[in-house]
């Protein structure tokens, strides 16, 4: 009985074995098929991310000529204010000439009314009324002073009035001109905003396409998270920087402490405050913060502080972007390959990688 019983267990023990799936290895021809596909889809990632990068790159060149265009714009202003106060000034003195002319005018026709009614007569009164020779030679000079004089104050008026005239003529087209540049300004304005409406359609389209392909591994995301926890961490053991008066040393630590303070913070055309940045007024209010004066454009701050090499990178370094050594961006670099930014219309200050392709230059503005 038991050699019947252990003869059915190991019948049953076969035919388990037998009835189990096996699966076969894969071929060497699945395996390269795996990595063709794995290599393609990271291809299409990396194309889908170059065609979002280059049309971000044309909209920070546009936001960068708008700002360019405001700031014109505003200059401009600045001069038809001027020249309207020229102009304002100019009038003054303009009625102050006519003034003194018709003054001059009054007194000239009373002192010699009579020679001007009387004509020849009124001089010969002068003249036979003189006591002896003596005296009517010097009626005679004191006539003829009096007449050359009063017709040079006269010349001399009217020159000045002809003078003011010419340049409150000048003003008035200089006004003129400067009205109309205005114009053409605004008008520029207007075309470069119908060109980023268009500009975000196409970023829309961008992103669309990465997400087809976000399922690959990001590098980048991985990295933003490891310099997250690497700014977190800093905010926590920096202490809270209290400006004061004087040159004053400052921590690469402490400028990236207080950059993250704006991470969110939405872009703005011409933006210098919290309210909303642009990229060269973002870096201006941080270092402002620290005593660290800057100037208001990228075209300024590229010619801050000094230049410093790519492989001689530190944190709180400014970095800039561009074309042709024009630069059209920048931000701060904080380490770890990452800097942080205002990008552009539509985003927010940010953390990204510093290594683009139009990358310029970097100066360093710290003490």
């Amino acid at each position: 009985m038991k050699r019947v019983l252990k003869y059915f267990v190991v019948m049953f023990v076969l035919v388990a074995f037998i009835q189990k799936p096996v699966f076969a290895q894969p071929t060497s021809e699945q395996v390269q098929s795996q990595k063709e596909q794995l290599q393609a889809d990271k291809n299409e990632l990396k194309k889908a991310q170059g065609n979002r990068f280059e049309v971000e790159q044309k909209i920070e060149n546009l936001d960068n000529e708008i700002e360019e265009v405001m700031n014109q714009i505003a200059k401009n202003k600045n001069q038809i204010l001027k020249v309207q106060e020229d102009i304002k000034a100019n009038e003054k003195q303009y009625k102050q000439a006519e003034e003194d002319m018709k003054n001059e005018q009054d007194v000239f026709n009373k002192r010699v009314r009579a020679m001007y009614i009387n004509g020849a007569a009124a001089y010969l009164q002068v003249l036979v009324e003189a006591n002896g020779f003596s005296d009517f030679i010097s009626r005679v000079e004191a006539v003829r002073s009096i007449m050359q004089l009063d017709k040079k104050i006269t010349e001399n008026i009217k020159e000045k009035q002809e003078q003011l005239n010419a340049v409150k003529q000048n003003l008035n087209k200089k006004n003129q001109e400067l009205v109309s540049l205005n114009d053409e300004n605004n008008k520029k304005l207007s075309k470069l905003k119908s060109d980023k409406v268009d500009q975000s359609k196409l970023i829309e389209e961008a992103q669309s396409q990465e997400r087809v392909y976000a399922s690959a591994v990001n590098e980048s995301q991985a990295k933003l998270n490891e310099t997250m926890k690497q700014i977190e961490s800093i905010r926590n053991a920096t202490p809270k920087y209290t400006p004061s008066r004087g040159a004053v040393s400052v921590s690469s630590n402490t400028v990236v402490a207080y950059a993250s303070n704006f991470l969110g913070t939405p872009y703005l055309w011409g933006g210098t405050t919290p309210a909303g940045f642009d990229c060269s007024g973002f870096t201006q209010y941080v270092y402002r913060h620290f005593g660290i004066s800057l100037g208001r454009t990228t075209y300024d701050q590229i010619n801050d502080g000094y230049g410093v090499s790519r492989d001689q990178l530190r944190p709180g370094d400014l970095v800039f972007y561009g074309k042709g050594g024009s630069p059209s961006h920048m931000g701060i670099y904080i380490g770890n390959g990452m800097y942080i930014h205002s990008p552009r219309t539509g985003d927010v200050i940010k953390i990204s990688s510093y290594d683009r392709s139009d990358y310029i230059t970097a100066r360093r503005v710290m003490r």
